[in-house]
């Protein structure tokens, strides 16, 4: 990709006349799909291009992922991001009848008696909507799930889960008329013309044109970049259990894994994370490791026959990207420079005209990428953005070269 001689500073926020709302989203997974789809409500012209046959088919494509948000007792930036992007995320369900999800509610239970101090404590600070969270202790947890648990829980009565792949392809279908989909379309390439970005397959043939770009496709993201951008790679296998090979339940279940409620007769569980591991061949490692995060949830269910049984469970293996900090990176692409290293800040940076991210979501995309799908498209329309600006800052693409500048 050709660096534009024409990057401009800011955050990529700019004037965008009518004539130029063009837009090349590359990946349609949550990301993807969000954006594509909150760009077509402001009368974009978009482009999806995919790789894989259909959407959500790398790394949102499990069969059930969590809706909850993140809690800290002292409620810093990320806790109170989580929260927004959380209460933003049921706002837009409400809105898709088309996307497969349960509100059944989400019980995080404690790991150790510290952590369940903590989980109370953090409840009774922070005074939080009981319709947003509650502590129930060991014992009102346990009478709510109808099994044996080991502590208690934060319990998560709007939360729950859904089907990834229903909320993408509920999102494509919104705008019909402007939002066109090519899959079977891999992305080797990027040029840029001054007015117009162009991409190519593999045999350097142009497959779409935009007035911008955004890069929706996670740690695939920079090999079309001259910079890259700080991502982790970081593998993650979930496997599946026949529903009666488990006591019903009715809620999600999470503590250092999760367990979802029957879906199409299985119920999912996990997860492995094993960073810089693009192999995504299922290992009887991970499995093991799995079925003790699943015992751990559910202590008295007899999952010897599974653990130590020779024959391999069903499961997936997901490629998740994340950042250093474990925050997304959402925004326009720094331009390569060094000039004015020290004096370089968020609002001054370089950007390269057009071209932006929404990347990094690791294993939350499901409730982050929507709203930041929303600040995003504030961006690119020359709107103001729902998020405060210490949020904004802290999920701006620049952000970590606006660092490494300033340390020379």
């Amino acid at each position: 990709m050709r660096t534009a001689a024409s990057a401009r500073t800011g955050s990529g926020m700019s004037s965008t006349p009518t004539e130029t709302k063009t837009a090349l989203v590359i990946g349609a997974g949550l990301a993807g799909a969000n954006i594509a789809e909150r760009l077509a409500a402001r009368g974009w012209q978009i482009e999806v291009v995919e790789s894989a046959d259909a959407p959500a088919l790398g790394a949102s494509g499990n069969p059930a992922g969590i809706v909850r948000p993140q809690l800290a007792r002292d409620d810093a930036l990320a806790a109170r991001f989580s929260r927004a992007c959380y209460t933003y995320l049921l706002h837009r369900l409400a809105e898709l009848p088309e996307c497969q999800w349960t509100a059944c509610g989400v019980l995080q239970i404690a790991r150790d008696n510290d952590h369940e101090a903590l989980q109370q404590a953090t409840v009774q600070e922070l005074k939080l909507p009981p319709d947003y969270v509650q502590f129930l202790s060991r014992g009102c947890a346990e009478q709510m799930v109808g099994q044996p648990l080991s502590h208690g829980a934060w319990w998560f009565p709007q939360g729950g889960w859904l089907n990834p792949a229903t909320l993408c392809t509920a999102l494509l279908a919104r705008f019909q008329n402007t939002v066109r989909c090519s899959f079977r379309t891999a992305v080797v390439r990027l040029s840029y013309d001054e007015t117009r970005w162009t991409a190519y397959n593999a045999d350097d043939q142009p497959v779409a044109t935009a007035h911008h770009v955004v890069l929706a496709n996670a740690h695939a993201a920079n090999n079309l970049l001259e910079q890259a951008l700080p991502l982790t790679v970081i593998r993650g296998q979930i496997n599946y259990l026949p529903a009666d090979a488990l006591p019903p339940v009715g809620q999600v279940l999470c503590r250092n894994g999760y367990l979802t409620p029957a879906y199409d007769g299985y119920v999912s569980f996990g997860a492995s994370f094993v960073n810089d591991d693009i192999d995504q061949a299922l290992r009887p490692v991970e499995q093991t490791g799995n079925l003790q995060r699943l015992q751990e949830i559910l202590p008295k269910a007899d999952l010897d026959r599974h653990i130590f049984g020779s024959q391999p469970l069903m499961g997936r293996v997901a490629l998740r990207t994340a950042t250093p900090d474990r925050l997304p990176l959402i925004g326009g692409i720094p331009a390569c420079t060094k000039k004015s290293a020290r004096l370089a800040t968020q609002a001054n940076l370089m950007r390269l005209p057009g071209l932006y991210a929404l990347l990094g979501l690791s294993a939350r995309g499901i409730v982050w990428a929507p709203l930041a799908a929303e600040h995003l498209a504030c961006l690119m329309n020359d709107e103001p953005s729902p998020l405060p600006a210490d949020m904004a800052n802290a999920i701006d693409a620049g952000r970590f070269l606006v660092k490494q500048l300033r340390r020379g």
